[in-house]
């Protein structure tokens, strides 16, 4: 996204974003686009995908999880789409925190 090499890290970015599209029932960052208005100031218009992924890239727009997302679990995959690759957990740690969480909350 931001002319990096892709890696682990860029997995564990797209694992968090299809988490949020499962959890909300919605493409990622359709708040913003349908919106347009809430950070953009576009006037309620829908912002372009260039717009949006230049508010992702910055850190300015952020997946969105549901209320009903187990707090620590919404925690943990907020970390796997943190803007900065060194801030995401690696594909090991990202298993380890699935496989405990099941056994924990039994999903």
């Amino acid at each position: 996204m931001m002319g990096q090499r892709y890696g682990e890290k860029a997995d564990v970015f797209s694992l968090g974003v299809v988490i949020s599209e499962l959890d909300t029932h919605e493409l990622p960052y359709a708040h913003a686009k349908e919106s347009g208005s809430s950070g953009g100031g576009s006037g309620g218009r829908s912002l372009p995908d260039t717009a949006v992924l230049q508010m992702v890239s910055l850190g300015k727009l952020r997946v969105r999880f549901s209320a009903f997302m187990d707090p620590d679990m919404a925690r943990f995959v907020g970390s796997c789409v943190s803007v900065d690759p060194s801030e995401r957990p690696t594909a090991a740690e990202v298993l380890y925190y699935l496989q405990i969480a099941a056994r924990n909350r039994h999903y």
